[in-house]
């Protein structure tokens, strides 16, 4: 099992052994390529980066670290999501939601959406793609590729996260909320407060907690899944801003943009098991 994190300033992929949480290596990118996110397909041995600064996507070997195709699709590139075939890449300057052949990189087509799509939201049995806008939550039917719904809200969505049991959509936002939302009608049905800048969100189905991050309160706010409250919070000595967990919910990682680390916490004791250290300003985590 391998732990991938974007280094944004350092324009570079940290690859970390899970069972040691020692890095194996860096892939060095060019220095025009800024990985604020990406998607691993491991089956091809690629790394699908979607540049936040000059609009292209790039297609990376996973072993050489090399360059192997690219496209130029303008605007801002925020996030990327794999399904099958291809990819989906949402453009915060042209508000679209581009779909793109992942083996050739040719455009497939384009949805056109709300302001500033950011995150992206997956709901995998009824294969939705949920997009956070400033004002807005558009769900894309990514089989037919037409938008299958959508609501305006009153609060700027930054990021979102599909809760697969309950099926209902956790929605952080620019105005410092989070917002819980239900999947079959986007109606809302709770908010937390006391969130300065809530970034992502991850659910421990385990032990039945919520972890969000906030970059502006430096610290992992905890909910308590069942009751919908807070119970607790973990601070953290830099600012944290993506968030993983592992597969069998007893690791959470969080990348330390202000120290360039990702720091690794137990999750039955919140306490912090491990400091990595990686590039500069680590932003996602992917563990596969």
């Amino acid at each position: 099992m391998k732990i991938y994190i974007s280094n944004y300033l350092s324009h570079s992929i940290s690859i970390v052994d899970y069972e040691t949480l020692e890095t194996e290596r860096e892939i060095v990118l060019n220095n025009n390529i800024y990985p604020h996110h990406f998607c691993v397909d491991e089956q091809d041995g690629k790394i699908f980066i979607p540049s936040l600064i000059n609009g292209t996507l790039y297609a990376v070997d996973i072993i050489s670290g090399k360059i192997l195709d690219s496209v130029s699709v303008g605007g801002s590139l925020s996030q990327i999501f794999m399904h099958e075939d291809e990819l989906f890449v949402s453009n915060e300057d042209t508000n679209s939601i581009y779909i793109i052949n992942k083996y050739t990189l040719e455009p497939v087509t384009m949805i056109s959406v709300d302001d500033m799509p950011h995150g992206l939201g997956y709901d995998q049995k009824n294969k939705k793609l949920y997009v956070p806008c400033i004002n807005s939550i558009v769900c894309i039917d990514i089989e037919n590729k037409i938008i299958y719904k959508k609501i305006d809200t009153d609060f700027k969505a930054w990021h979102l996260e599909i809760d697969q049991k309950k099926k209902e959509i956790y929605v952080s936002t620019l105005d410092g909320k989070v917002v819980i939302l239900k999947e079959d009608n986007l109606e809302i049905i709770n908010t937390f407060y006391e969130l300065l800048l809530p970034v992502q969100i991850r659910f421990n189905y385990k032990d039945e907690r919520v972890y969000i991050s906030d970059l502006g309160y430096n610290q992992i706010k905890i909910l308590d899944y069942k009751l919908g409250k807070y119970i607790g919070k973990i601070k953290v000595n830099g600012i944290p801003q993506g968030l993983e967990i592992s597969k069998d919910y007893s690791r959470l990682f969080v990348s330390d943009t202000e120290n360039d680390e990702v720091k690794v916490y137990d999750t039955k004791t919140n306490q912090l098991m491990k400091v990595i250290h990686v590039g500069k300003e680590p932003t996602t985590i992917v563990c596969l």
